[in-house]
This record gives structure tokens, sequence and C-alpha cells, in this order.
């Protein structure tokens, strides 16, 4: 793998993407890192210029399989659209009435507000030698931040979070552990030392952007109900007014 003083800071346009950064040393487009499977699948959706970014951690199996066989664009958050449309819009950055046809469109390379991936492009999954099968959720996320594969989510982060458009004032998270939190928290800090400011439990400021954690839209994700509706005092409800008052911070981030 390349080191971080080998790497030239970007931001991925549409479409699929030829990066090999992590697989410069083989010719195959799988490899195994220690517990972990990473496969070569990047790619990025929406607006090469966005005002919003939505990163999830790193493809689910659906996901991945949409991938190899699927269009494109239907690759991202397959499944999950809906519960996505539906956490962007409590936050404030969807109107309430856009519907599940005209959310599908922004995932084309015709969007210009909204861009969408993950803080890991390629597709990782991790074996569990409990069950003998592959996992890419749950715990799954942080320990891909203490293990070996940590230098492949180090150098994707590096690779395509340095040099930020222009234009982008939010970046949302997919993801409200403690432990998620944290571990993102400690990567962007390093690539931002300078910009870097906590705001409050699911946000920080850095690189002129806004960073927020929120619930993610996975169907099996148990405190997606309560991030939505729950009061304040409840700790998902928390949360989400966290993130609430963390992008009243900035100026709006959608359309004119």
């Amino acid at each position: 793998m390349n080191s971080p003083a080998n790497i030239t800071p970007s931001f991925p346009h549409h479409g699929p993407l030829s990066c090999r950064r992590c697989f410069t040393n083989i010719e195959c487009d799988e490899r195994d890192i220690g517990a972990w499977h990473v496969v070569n699948d990047p790619g990025a959706w929406g607006a090469s210029n966005p005002k919003v970014l939505v990163l999830g951690f790193s493809k689910g199996f659906t996901q991945a399989n949409a991938f190899k066989s699927g269009k494109f664009e239907d690759v991202p958050f397959k499944k999950a659209r809906g519960r996505l449309r539906s956490i962007l819009c409590r936050l404030g950055l969807l109107d309430q009435a856009e519907t599940d046809e005209e959310f599908n469109r922004r995932f084309e390379a015709t969007e210009r507000d909204f861009a969408f991936g993950s803080l890991v492009r390629c597709s990782l999954s991790r074996m569990n030698s409990k069950t003998g099968r592959y996992e890419c959720t749950g715990q799954v996320m942080t320990k891909a931040f203490s293990e070996p594969v940590s230098t492949v989510v180090r150098c994707c982060a590096q690779t395509y979070l340095s040099a930020l458009p222009a234009n982008l004032r939010v970046i949302i998270l997919l993801g409200t552990t403690a432990g998620y939190i944290k571990d993102c928290k400690k990567l962007i800090r390093s690539l931002h030392p300078r910009s870097f400011k906590e705001v409050n439990d699911v946000a920080y400021l850095a690189a002129g952007a806004m960073w927020v954690h929120v619930t993610h839209p996975s169907g099996m994700n148990g405190y997606y109900g309560k991030w939505m509706s729950a009061d304040k005092t409840d700790a998902s409800g928390g949360k989400r007014e966290d993130a609430i008052y963390a992008l009243s911070l900035m100026s709006p981030p959608t359309g004119e």
C-alpha cells in the first residue's frame, strides 16, 4: 500500500473509481488483511461539488452485491433509502415533501447539492471466528480502526476527505455509537488538526464543514425509531437534538 506521503488528496466525482491504492501490489480485486476481507469496488454518487456529503462506513453485503450486477446508481443505501430520506428530512436537510422518486435522482451525476459514499470506499467485511461468517455491520465498524485493516481506513479517508470541495458545508456520518464517533473524530482530527473543533457529543467542525453523526438507516438498526421520534431526554433522541443544533450553526446547505 502507498504510504500517506504518496497520497494525492482528491474528492471523488460520480461514477466507479479507478483507485487501487490499497491493491498496488496484487493483480486481483480482493485481498485479506488479518480477519478482514477487502474488495476493490470503490464508487461515488451524486454531486461533484456538493453542499452535503452523506457517508456510511463501507458497503453492506446488499450494496456490494448490487455493485457487481446492478445499475450503478441503485447501489448506495439500497433497501434503506426511504429511511435515509426520512433522516435527512428530520435534520432539515431535505424538504418533507420530497418524494422517494425525487430522492432517488439525487444519486445520479446530475445532482447538484448532495453526494453519497462511505468512509471506506471499498467493501470491508470481517470474519467472525465463532460463526465462520463474514460480517460488515455493528461492532465491526469500530474494530476496523484498531486492527490491521486500519491502514485501509486511513488511506481512504486521507485520499478523499483531506481536500474538500469549496461548497461542502455538511458531512453526515451514519453511526452514533460512542466508539464509532470517537474513532471517526480521532481520524478527522488527524487529517485537519488546525481547523478541528468539537461542537458537542455528535458533531465537530473541520476543514470548513460540520461533521455530524446521525442514526444509520439500516433495517437492522434498532435505535432508528428512537432517534427519529424519542424525546430529547432519551439517549437516541438527545443525539438527534445535538445533531440538529450543530447543523443550526451552519449556513443553509441546501439549494437556493
